[in-house]
């Protein structure tokens, strides 16, 4: 029996998302280049075979997985789209959700400090529309708290913006375990939510927004 005949694999998309599920799993917590195929099979408590059959090789179960994993940051930008708010509100609430799930996914956070190129490569095009998006989206929302038109300005705002939210975030999350509570100060830092609600009423004090 050719493993395509086997009742236990053909057709079988339970498998197929326990599989992937397993691999986003590995990779929210140790990161994408720490995920091995037997470490997933063992994961998804599956035969390796199955893992190789459904998906062909790692780096597409890895883009796939990666793919999912960034698809759930995206509602973290529906807040910047919330007109009941005002607009630095609305940029306080997104950065706390969009935080508050980097801080969910510590592997995801590791990735992006040191990333797979064949599996960024391979994401470009989703990459480069999902960011397109999403700038829009941020520009907008600080185009209206501040009332800059300044194209250029609005952007140089979202970068420094972006830094001083998660680069303290994403610099403990990679930390080594035994660092974590002697050398950065992030350690000592007080919740998220305060962070952000200091720096954007601290950033955008001249607007009084």
């Amino acid at each position: 029996m050719t493993l395509e005949q086997d009742p236990e694999v053909f057709g079988d998309k339970d498998t197929k998302q326990q599989i992937l599920d397993a691999t986003v799993e590995l990779i929210r917590k140790g990161g994408v280049e720490c995920v091995t195929l037997r470490q997933i099979a063992a994961k998804a408590e599956v035969n390796l075979a199955l893992v190789n059959y459904y998906y062909r090789s790692k780096d597409n179960l890895l883009i796939e997985a990666v793919r999912t994993l960034i698809s759930r940051f995206d509602a973290a930008f529906n807040a910047l789209e919330d007109e009941a708010l005002p607009p630095g509100e609305r940029l306080k609430q997104f950065f706390k959700q969009y935080a508050g799930h980097l801080l969910q996914y510590p592997g995801l956070a590791k990735h992006m400090m040191g990333q797979t190129p064949s599996i960024m490569g391979s994401l470009h095009k989703y990459s480069q529309y999902s960011k397109t998006m999403k700038q829009k989206k941020m520009l907008t929302a600080l185009r209206e708290a501040t009332g800059e038109q300044d194209e250029e300005r609005l952007r140089m705002m979202m970068v420094q913006l972006f830094g001083a939210v998660l680069m303290p975030i994403v610099a403990f999350t990679c930390a080594e375990p035994k660092d974590q509570d002697e050398s950065l100060p992030g350690a000592q830092l007080p919740p998220v939510e305060i962070q952000v609600d200091h720096l954007i009423d601290h950033y955008f004090h001249k607007y009084q927004i």
